[in-house]
C-alpha cells in the first residue's frame, strides 16, 4: 500500500491555491511528526480525542516525583501511545533518560539548569519490516539560582 504522507504543520491555504496540493514527505518523517505529537501533547488536550496524548505532563510539576518516577511513566505511556495511535510502526522499544544541564550566564550574573529529556524509539515499519529509528530532546521546566 503506498499512500501519501502529508507535511506538519497543515497549511490549509496551499489546498486552497490554484494547483490545490498539499506537501508531502515520506512515510519515515510523518511517523516522527506524529511522535513528537505524541509527546508534546497532554492527555485531555486534543479536544477530537482525550486519550490523545503522554500521563508525564498531568505529573510536570509534581516535586515528589523522582527522574527515574517520570521517565517510567514517559516509557509506559508513550509506549501505549504508540500501540493506538501509530499503526505503521511495530515491536516499538522506548527508551527516556533524564539529564540536568547547567548553563551560566556572565552578563546576568546567574545560573539556569534545565531538565533535558532524551527520547528514543526503535520500531519496524509494519508495510516494509524495515528498522525505523526516532531520537529527539527536549527540555523541561528551567529553574533559576541566583
Amino acid at each position: 500500500m503506498n499512500s501519501l504522507n502529508y507535511q506538519m504543520p497543515f497549511d490549509p491555504e496551499e489546498l486552497m491555491s490554484d494547483n490545490g496540493s498539499m506537501k508531502t514527505c515520506t512515510e519515515a518523517e510523518s511517523i516522527a511528526q506524529n511522535l513528537m505529537l505524541l509527546i508534546t501533547t497532554k492527555k485531555r488536550e486534543n479536544r477530537y480525542d482525550p486519550e490523545y496524548g503522554n500521563d508525564v505532563w498531568d505529573i510536570e510539576f509534581d516535586n515528589a516525583i523522582t527522574t527515574v518516577m517520570w521517565e517510567n511513566i514517559f516509557v509506559e505511556s508513550f509506549k501505549q501511545q504508540i500501540q493506538r495511535y501509530e499503526p505503521r510502526l511495530t515491536q516499538a522499544k522506548v527508551e527516556a533518560h533524564i539529564e540536568f544541564v547547567e548553563h551560566s550566564y556572565e552578563s546576568r550574573k546567574f545560573t539556569e539548569i534545565k531538565k533535558k529529556a532524551k527520547i528514543g524509539v526503535n520500531a519496524r515499519l509494519v508495510e516494509s519490516g524495515e528498522q525505523f529509528r526516532f531520537v529527539t530532546e527536549l527540555f523541561l521546566s528551567p529553574m533559576s539560582i541566583d
